[in-house]
């Protein structure tokens, strides 16, 4: 297979799951097609580097792609920070998901290596084995790490759900009309 035949044959395979990697990592859509495309010009560009099993190496690439990135966004915001600040107008949060948002409240109070690789393994699909390849840990300390992740995210997500959940306007809203009886009754 030459070179373009096999980039073509890498990017319609690993596309979606690298776009999947991207918007599990918090990026907007432009920055995860940026993510995606910067992976790709390495990938291209090492074209007769990429194994065979490409999955956790271009994985590792976009880790690193993402590290790279985040580290740039670390010194925009020193530089931003000598400038005199503007404070930005938020659109208001959509209705909340409590689920969603206990999970998510969950995995950032984890170490981030174990928040890492719980994501790589249960939102980017990949195999202990894969997971350990791409972050550059041992196949053995990556399966007893995520082991040992698995059971410290489920008993933060068990002591979340004896915490009454945050009620919002609307629940309450809806709780007072169930209280009002029906006149037409």
């Amino acid at each position: 297979m030459n070179a373009d035949a096999r980039f073509r044959a890498l990017f319609n395979e690993m596309y979606p799951a690298l776009r999947r990697y991207a918007h599990h990592r918090g990026l907007s859509p432009s920055d995860s097609d940026d993510l995606v495309a910067e992976v790709f010009t390495v990938v291209w560009r090492r074209i007769d580097e990429v194994p065979a099993d490409s999955t956790p190496w271009m994985f590792a690439v976009a880790r690193n792609v993402l590290r790279n990135t985040r580290r740039s966004e670390v010194r925009r915001i020193r530089m931003i920070t000598r400038l005199p600040r503007l404070e930005p107008q938020l659109p208001p949060d959509p209705t909340p998901d409590h689920d969603v948002d206990r999970v998510r409240s969950a995995l950032a109070s984890l170490d981030p290596r174990d928040r890492e690789l719980l994501m790589l393994v249960a939102w980017d699909e990949l195999t202990p084995g894969q997971a350990a390849t791409a972050l550059g840990w041992p196949a053995g300390a990556t399966r007893v790490r995520l082991h040992r992740a698995r059971k410290r995210l489920a008993a933060i997500l068990a002591a979340s759900e004896t915490q009454p959940s945050p009620r919002t306007d609307t629940d309450r809203h809806r709780d007072a009309e169930r209280e009002v009886p029906d006149a037409h009754t």
